[in-house]
């Protein structure tokens, strides 16, 4: 176990981060840039309860980069917090990418 590390977080609603595939596009782009350790993560509603982050029916992305964080809630909306985190728990359970979009069927 490491020491804690206060890394950037943004909490949204379930599906506000992730319904339309743009997030997972979005980690996978800067994990092919930057290598998969990249720290960056996406925190499904069940991590977020794991890492016991505040709110109910939230996901999160988690990032060393404020910068990142301040993107993605300019273009996702959402609450920006610090918290502080183990990273090689982040490493063990938080790799994989954001879920794929949510499409409709919308055809008659």
């Amino acid at each position: 176990m490491s020491e804690p590390k206060a890394l950037y977080v943004l909490l949204a609603p379930v599906g506000q981060l992730t319904g339309n595939g743009q997030l997972r596009e979005t980690l996978s782009e800067r994990r092919n840039r930057k290598g998969e350790d990249v720290p960056f993560w996406y925190l499904s509603s069940e991590l977020v309860e794991k890492f016991a982050l505040p709110g109910k029916e939230v996901e999160a992305v988690v990032a060393e980069d404020l910068t990142a964080i301040n993107w993605l809630k300019l273009r996702f909306g959402g609450e920006r917090i610090t918290f502080p985190f183990d990273i090689d728990q982040l490493r063990q359970y938080a790799t994989e990418l954001p879920p794929p979009p949510n499409f409709r069927d919308i055809s008659v």
